[in-house]
């Protein structure tokens, strides 16, 4: 599991210093709710065997996201 901080820094590194100035900290009782209610640990293996595959790092979840959005928005 990746912190919030080791997100920003992969940000910064795929998109650049520039989007990483944008982001603010600010403590929101709504979204910690949400997320406190996501599971901390499940099992992937039949995604896998469908053939679903993984990102290795955050950074590809950046890239695979922007992606996404490029291709949406196309």
């Amino acid at each position: 599991m990746a912190t919030v901080g080791e997100h920003i820094e992969s940000l910064g590194c795929v998109v650049g210093a520039d989007a990483v100035k944008l982001i603010t900290r600010e403590h929101d009782a709504t979204i910690e709710v949400i997320i406190a209610g996501w599971p901390e640990n499940f099992d992937t293996q039949r995604a896998f065997v469908l053939g679903i595959q993984a990102e290795t790092s955050f950074d590809d979840d950046v890239r695979v996201y922007l992606a996404d959005e490029i291709e949406t928005r196309a």
